[in-house]
């Protein structure tokens, strides 16, 4: 499991098959959160499931409920959260400020090649270096669904609402911040995004300070 903690955020990343094996104690689930519970597919479920162990094993026992825009929070706590899953991997970010996180497996299938007509600007296009595309092409992804979930999801073009200024990857793999945009009608609002590989995944968050 990777952990990332600052003064006012952290963030895990955990197998589920990890919190299974090492962290058995029953989550107990609220009424109102059963009723959510047996609403999601099975595949859902299990997701739901990962993100209550892991936030019981930071020592958040709190609900997790979603308001009108679909973004979840902690019942009675000063905090915000923000979670992603990829096939084996869950990322959850419990923040002192709103936060975005998106995780997201290189896949043999080369996916993310076949969607970057959906998300990549062409004045991102430029600078991607060719060696390393699909490395890219998964932190501007990254990037911008992060912004999504930071905004609540009410800016759903990831072409024109979201941008990411020209950076150089660092081969290290180590976490570095990349600048980037939410534009809005009338005016733009900047962010810094932070990207990491961890495994054979890309994680990003960005953290609205």
């Amino acid at each position: 499991m990777d952990n990332i903690r600052t003064l006012h955020t952290q963030i895990i990343v955990f197998k589920w098959e990890y919190l299974k094996h090492n962290y058995l104690e029953p989550v107990i689930l609220s009424d109102k959160e059963k009723q959510h519970f047996v609403s999601l597919s099975e595949k859902r479920k299990k997701e739901y499931l990962g993100i209550r162990y892991a936030l019981k094993y930071i020592g958040i026992n709190n609900n997790i409920f979603y308001n009108h825009k679909r973004k979840p929070f902690i019942e009675n706590e000063q905090k915000n959260i923000s979670f992603s899953h990829s096939f084996e991997k869950i990322a959850i970010a419990v923040s002192s400020y709103h936060i975005g996180i998106d995780i997201e497996k290189l896949r043999k299938d080369k996916k993310i090649f076949k969607i970057k007509k959906k998300f990549l600007r062409e004045d991102e296009s430029i600078f991607i270096n060719p060696n390393y595309e699909e490395d890219y092409l998964h932190i501007i992804w990254g990037i911008k669904e992060s912004l999504y979930k930071l905004e609540g999801g009410k800016f759903y073009s990831f072409l024109d609402h979201y941008k990411v200024s020209p950076f150089c990857i660092d081969t290290n793999y180590k976490t570095s911040s990349i600048s980037c945009w939410v534009i809005k009608e009338s005016y733009s609002k900047k962010f810094y995004a932070f990207y990491r590989k961890i495994d054979d995944h890309y994680l990003v968050y960005i953290i609205d300070k």
